[in-house]
């Protein structure tokens, strides 16, 4: 008979009362107990003595409770206090009544694709802010999903998540199953680690079944090493969505913000999901029809019984904690605690199933028939699906073709041609393809999918209007803030009529005259004013007064103070030629038309005041303007 740390009626530290044990996970014994001090049930986990025998583990569950302790999020269950008692160490979090939410898929329920995508928008951001404050979970899976009294859904054990691996002689199902693909060979566990995982949670939500089969428990986890995630039907507006968050690559992976903001676009209200707990008494014309067990990862070969027609009897298994189903609350896997009680009751082993009807010599036979068919079929559908009896060629280089010239490739050698979303590309030219998945001189076999990105080309910055009157120094600034070079040589210096000396008055990007947009990095010239030519500077004011054969002319210059200015003319001028006029007369503009307080405007079609009509300092000037 198993023995636990603490036994009902014990009151730790002075203050929490335990009322039950709940569950035996990998890592913590977890008990419900009563908070003496505030009145509330609270859940105990207690470090197994076997992981806390090794001071690295100790010390890392202690400090993991300090951090987790100062997290607060909505869809984040809470981390109250913790301690140490009798070289135990223990951890104070918050009682979730309403269930896991392993035991709604366990029912059978399958979500509708409203909810689906509310469950992942809440559990996306609370992931999102587990992330940004240093933690990664590592390990989510639906157990880890529970529900409050009100059944909103919250994300549990990240202070115990992956603590002690290292230490592990076994993973459970439910560690495996929402492993990533990063996960499957071994490499570091990052934040979107987290994300892929939710995608497969996800997607078995909507459609009810795992996404990655095979024959053997080891093919169905490689097997996503590679694979994007299947199309289903089922799936509808969220196939794109789940396909993102799941992507094998983690470089081209959703992060859990860009995850949560997606789904939040398919949603009409910011309402957070409300899930009904799982009804535990089951109406007796339901027990003949049972869900379908979730004992695997995709891996379901036919049974020995399946295969002769042979059938026995198993007695049901009973829980041996009390208040059965409580334990998945604290984020305990029902499948391992299950385990654990089949191993530690007794008479409730394999002697303990009802005798045979069949003799032993004829029972025996069938069995050895049933285990070589089962292991000829096994093998032979393994052989089958390494492609050993399929022609295999070579897969060809597409990189840098467009979509036809691929399509016609892989058309000619037998393949298919899978898209990925396009991606942004400073060196591949747009629409044509940046990357390919198997690559080029793989062999696979014939009608394999060869899965590409084609290229947007490279990522375009908008230009800002407003560097045209400003100098060198203060344009160079903030183009270098948008990622743009630039310089200002003097021997590219021009003349200008409406911009001051010294100040840009024109940009120049190859041979495009003030481009509307460059490339990420781009390198632009800004050519600075000289200020105006030989025909232009002064106001001139011409009398003509006949004295004799003689002309007098008289020249008046007017300066630009704070009084009455005219409004220049600007008809005609495009965004960068108003800027800078209107810069110049120190007046303000708006403007109505197509295009009016955007960038997209080319040409000013009217002004009102017209042009030459004096108003104050600082005035507005209405522009009409047209695309």
């Amino acid at each position: 008979m198993p023995t636990y740390t603490y036994n009902p009626g014990h009151e730790l530290a002075g203050r929490y009362r335990i009322v039950e044990l709940l569950g035996v996970g990998q890592t913590a014994e977890v008990y419900l107990a009563d908070d003496l001090s505030l009145n509330r049930s609270v859940v105990v986990k207690v470090l197994l003595a076997d992981l806390a025998a090794h001071e690295d583990v100790r010390r890392n569950f202690r400090e993991r409770i300090v951090r987790s302790a100062t997290l607060s999020h909505s869809h984040l269950a809470r981390v109250y206090d913790g301690g140490q008692e009798s070289g135990s160490i223990f951890m104070i979090s918050e009682y979730l009544s309403g269930g896991s939410f392993e035991d709604v898929l366990t029912s059978g329920r399958r979500l509708s694709l409203d909810d689906v995508a509310r469950l992942g928008r809440d559990v996306s951001s609370a992931l999102a802010y587990v992330h940004a404050n240093g933690f990664i979970h590592g390990s989510l899976s639906p157990s880890k999903l529970l529900f409050d009294a009100e059944g909103h859904v919250r994300v549990s054990d990240i202070a115990l998540s992956g603590l002690g691996a290292g230490y592990r002689d076994r993973q459970t199902l439910d560690d495996v199953r929402y492993l990533s693909p990063e996960q499957v060979l071994g490499e570091i566990v990052g934040p979107k680690t987290d994300v892929y995982s939710l995608a497969l949670i996800l997607f078995e939500a909507a459609t009810g079944t795992t996404p990655f089969d095979g024959m053997t428990a080891e093919i169905a986890l490689r097997s996503r090493i590679n694979t994007p995630l299947p199309v289903r039907p089922e799936l509808g507006t969220l196939d794109m969505l789940l396909a993102q968050a799941a992507v094998p690559d983690p470089l081209l992976r959703l992060d859990a913000e860009q995850f949560t903001s997606r789904l939040s676009t398919v949603l009409n209200d910011a309402a957070p999901l409300v899930v009904a707990p799982v009804r535990t008494n089951v109406p007796l014309l339901e027990r003949f029809t049972p869900n379908e067990p979730r004992t695997s990862i995709g891996f379901r070969p036919p049974s020995a019984d399946q295969i002769v027609g042979v059938g026995t009897g198993v007695h049901p298994v009973t829980s041996q904690f009390p208040h059965q189903g409580r334990h998945a609350v604290a984020g305990v896997s029902s499948r391992d605690s299950d385990f654990r009680q089949i191993r530690s009751s007794p008479g409730r082993g394999y002697g303990a199933l009802p005798p045979n009807r069949l003799p032993p010599q004829r029972r025996l036979g069938f069995l050895v028939a049933a285990i070589l068919i089962v292991v000829v079929a096994i093998a032979g559908a393994v052989v089958w699906k390494m492609g050993v009896f399929t022609a295999k060629s070579d897969v060809p280089s597409l990189s840098g073709k467009t979509l036809a010239q691929a399509t016609s490739i892989l058309k000619s050698d037998g393949f298919t041609l899978k898209e990925n979303p396009p991606g942004t590309s400073a060196t591949v030219p747009a629409n044509e393809i940046m990357s390919q998945n198997p690559v080029a001189g793989s062999k696979v076999k014939a009608g394999t999918a060869i899965t590409v990105k084609f290229s947007e080309g490279p990522e375009m910055v908008t230009m800002p209007a407003y560097l045209f009157g400003e100098t060198c120094t203060i344009a160079t600034t903030r183009l270098h803030r948008l990622d743009v070079t630039a310089s200002c040589p003097p021997a590219k210096a021009i003349q200008s009529d409406r911009i001051a000396t010294g100040e840009v008055a024109r940009v120049l990007y190859g041979t495009t005259n003030n481009p509307v947009a460059v490339p990420k990095g781009a390198t632009v010239i800004l050519e600075l004013s000289t200020g105006p030519g030989p025909s232009s500077g002064t106001t001139t004011t011409t009398t003509t007064t006949p004295t004799g054969a003689t002309t007098t002319s008289t020249t008046t210059t007017t300066l630009a103070g704070q009084g009455a200015r005219a409004v220049p003319n600007v008809v005609g001028m495009n965004q960068a030629e108003v800027f800078a006029a209107m810069k110049k007369a120190v007046l303000y503009f708006t403007t109505t038309g197509p295009g009016a307080g955007t960038t997209q405007w080319t040409t000013v079609i009217s002004q009102s005041p017209a042009a030459g009509t004096l108003v104050p300092y600082k005035s507005t000037v209405v522009l009409h303007v047209g695309e």
